[in-house]
């Protein structure tokens, strides 16, 4: 099969020009969030490849007014010259003049297609060439490849041409029905796949939003099955869902972090073959800035609004435990291909000394005190913050306030410190069997036997619980411990006169936001966190 290849240049922001090329069955996955150019840049691939190109746009229209075309041989040439000259300007980004064309002109091609083979079958019949005849029989036509594409697709219908040559919607137990009732969802797949297979052999395919209408569990397989169906072809996608480029073999990604219209060029990182990173690490890199921030656990949208306002420069990204976040956090840093992404981690201290945390630091993963990032919303100094901000319009004595919130935190950790300890206890043990659990190689070579006892670990813990309790140290106390299983974080919520814990949690986060002032004291409570992501 010949091998064409397709250009795929930009202006970068350093001034140079970025120099990109595709080849015939081969696919590049375009992902970056809104704004950062990703439709304008579509179109720059358009107008580099005039002529053997085709783009299926974001906002292309799915609906259609029939199953039946109004189309001629000529009209339909004619049309594929205005939209060829359409697509080459500028507006063509944002605006379709033909996109009821465009639809139509996919069911005449792949009606048209099925009729050629019909024909080429009667010629080769007609002049007595069986052979030929038995030959083209073999091929599969257009509407069996669709049929076999939506079938792998997780879509469950079928398509063909009535004597009408209309096309048909089939679906098992119904009766046949135009394929303008079919869904938005299958509408739109059903156009996919006849822009792609009616696209001539060395065809730039450009795809806009494959994943619009429909669930990933369809458009993956549906991209993977229209390459592998259109191996002369190469593929630009471009999508919000950072999924898909891991779910396909031997694929790059562009990552694009950020645009500028006026002088028009891109920021932009490019990945050469997804298939070469760890799973966790291709998700994480893929939806990212170019600075991550891997944290403990799966972290609820709370971790996650605090963590941005602490650090908005950098991405978010939860993962299971202390474990997870070393691993993925040592392996992009030890990674070459990956040597532009800045990867941090923050993990619970546990029982590490000051020289294993020491080292954490230097491979970027930073050890903290606290329980849970939800700890830091009741840390004495940002309590103490708060009631000064509510103090501001309500009557209140903030020492005598921040007394009864000691007691009543001592008060609910003393009644439940035996599970809190326990609760501690747990964490340590989970992630202590985690780390000595034998991988392969330590299996196949024998016998491996892992055991400690939680007992002493108890022991222990319940005696520093009840050491903070008796020096009512409510900091270390909250920092260490699952409070908020107990009654004590809807306490200090009330006490500082909010309804809930939730409207106390929302005016922390406007607070940290409207006072800088406090946004550095919060800093600082994780200084270590702090100075390593600066």
């Amino acid at each position: 099969m010949q091998m064409t290849e397709f250009n795929l240049n930009y202006p970068q922001n350093d001034g140079q020009q970025k120099q990109l090329t595709i080849r015939s069955g081969e696919i590049l996955f375009m992902v970056g969030p809104n704004g950062t150019g990703k439709s304008t840049l579509m179109h720059a691939f358009t107008t580099q490849n005039t002529g053997r190109v085709r783009r299926i746009t974001a906002h292309r229209q799915i609906w259609l007014n029939s199953d039946s075309v109004d189309l001629t041989p000529a009209s339909r040439q004619q049309m594929e010259t205005h939209i060829t000259q359409k697509d080459r300007q500028e507006d063509s980004r944002w605006k379709d003049d033909y996109a009821h064309q465009r639809s139509q002109a996919n069911i005449f091609d792949l009606i048209d297609s099925e009729n050629v083979d019909a024909r080429k079958i009667a010629e080769a019949a007609r002049a007595g060439n069986m052979a030929y005849v038995e030959a083209l029989a073999r091929e599969q036509s257009p509407i069996s490849k669709m049929n076999d594409i939506l079938r792998i697709s997780n879509l469950h219908f079928q398509v063909d041409v009535d004597k009408g040559s209309k096309l048909i919607a089939i679906r098992e137990g119904c009766q046949p029905y135009s394929i303008a009732q079919l869904s938005d969802g299958e509408r739109n797949a059903l156009l996919i796949i006849a822009n792609v297979l009616t696209a001539q052999e060395n065809t730039l395919i450009l795809l806009d939003e494959p994943e619009r209408h429909l669930h990933r569990s369809i458009v993956s397989p549906l991209i993977s099955t229209l390459l592998t169906y259109r191996e002369g072809c190469a593929f630009v996608v471009s999508t919000h869902d950072i999924t898909l480029p891991h779910d396909q073999e031997k694929c790059g990604a562009l990552l694009l972090r950020e645009y500028s219209h006026q002088p028009r060029h891109w920021s932009a990182d490019h990945v050469e073959n997804i298939e070469e990173m760890d799973e966790d690490i291709a998700l994480a890199v893929l939806g990212s800035r170019r600075a991550i921030l891997f944290v403990e656990g799966r972290s609820s949208s709370l971790d996650i609004q605090l963590y941005q306002i602490l650090y908005p420069t950098k991405s978010i990204k939860p993962l299971g435990s202390c474990v997870d976040v070393e691993r993925v956090v040592s392996g992009i840093r030890a990674s070459e291909h990956n040597h532009w992404i800045s990867a941090f981690g923050i993990i619970d201290r546990d029982n590490r000394t000051d020289e294993e945390c020491e080292r954490l630091q230097e491979y970027g993963i930073i050890p903290l005190e606290q329980y849970s990032v939800e700890s830091l919303y009741y840390h004495p100094s940002i309590i103490r913050a708060l009631l000064n901000r509510v103090a501001t319009v309500n009557e209140i004595d903030i020492e005598a306030t921040v007394a009864e919130i000691t007691d009543s935190v001592v008060q609910a950790a003393n009644e439940h410190k035996d599970r809190m300890a326990a609760r501690m206890v747990e964490r340590k043990v989970k992630d202590r069997a985690y780390r000595e659990c034998p991988d392969w190689r330590s299996i196949l070579g024998g016998d491996v036997e892992v055991a400690f006892s939680s007992a002493p670990i108890l022991n222990e813990e319940l005696r520093l619980m009840s050491d903070l309790i008796d020096r009512r140290d409510i900091e270390k106390l909250i920092s260490r411990y699952p409070l908020r299983e107990t009654p004590a974080l809807e306490l200090i919520a009330r006490k500082s006169l909010f309804p809930s814990k939730e409207k106390y949690e929302q005016a922390v986060r406007k607070m940290l936001i409207d006072s800088n002032e406090t946004l550095q004291m919060m800093r600082g409570i994780i200084q270590p966190a702090t100075r390593l992501l600066s």
